[in-house]
């Protein structure tokens, strides 16, 4: 009994002091980040932020100056900026001191990062032949001296920063032209997901976007139709066509059976 004892004080002492090993934490700025957040934010005074309640009544929390805050999902449109701190939705004013965590960390959560525009204004892109990468818009991330499509937009991160690039001529491999860094608080990451390759037939009347996510821009598809997808999942919605790219919710697709 003594003997048996021991062992399992042993092996209880084992335990606590060689716990399971853990993943390591992701620190920036001397503060841990974590899977989805942006960045974060101080307040230069002591100031009230507000959350909006499903039955449309507000409540409100007094938020201490110096205090600092984990921020999440950004919106911008009509000119203005609005910062998500767990369940309150801050505006950018100059009273809110916002530090962005650099995207390669941003990135580093994800096993395959998906880049999706999510300024509802659109970002200029100088020398592309389109003049704005839209709000939706999916940006394929690579090396600037890889081979693009003509006319193709690409990004890449080097150094915490998020470059923008294009392939210029009407030849496949033509010259890869800077256009200089994006904001990447224009920016939210989803895990893409990849799914079979193949002929999917719509289930039920829906919208085509050009994004994935709902966008300004889409059109009506029928119940029957067929699409073909290279089986790119990105926020639920399934990438459709060859050439030019939509999305299609997943959840209204199923695969073609070859009988």
């Amino acid at each position: 009994m003594k003997k048996s004892f021991i062992v399992l004080l042993a092996a209880f002492l084992f335990a606590v002091v060689s716990p399971t090993n853990s993943e390591a934490k992701v620190m920036y700025d001397g503060a841990e980040v974590v899977k989805g957040q942006t960045g974060k934010m101080t307040f230069k005074k002591d100031i009230k932020v507000y959350k909006k309640n499903p039955d449309g009544t507000f409540d409100s929390l007094m938020v201490k100056r110096n205090n600092f805050f984990k921020t999440y999902d950004i919106e911008k449109y009509d000119g203005k900026t609005f910062y998500q701190m767990g369940q309150y939705r801050v505006q950018a004013t100059d009273l809110v001191v916002f530090k962005e965590v650099p995207i390669d960390i941003r990135t580093s959560f994800y096993n395959n990062p998906a880049l999706v525009m999510i300024n509802h204004l659109g970002v200029e892109n100088p020398g592309y032949p389109y003049s704005y990468i839209k709000y939706g818009e999916y940006l394929k991330v690579g090396k600037r001296e890889e081979v693009c499509i003509p006319a193709s937009l690409l990004v890449s991160i080097e150094k915490g920063k998020l470059y923008r690039h294009y392939c210029a001529g009407d030849i496949e491999g033509g010259p890869v032209i800077n256009t200089g860094i994006l904001d990447s608080t224009d920016i939210r990451i989803f895990e893409k997901i990849t799914r079979n390759e193949g002929s999917y037939i719509l289930t039920e009347d829906t919208e085509l976007y050009n994004g994935p996510m709902i966008t300004r821009y889409s059109r009506k598809e029928l119940k029957g139709t067929v699409f073909y997808s290279s089986g790119i999942e990105i926020n639920g919605y399934l990438m459709v066509g060859d050439k030019n790219f939509d999305f299609i919710p997943a959840n209204l697709l199923k695969p073609v059976v070859d009988k």
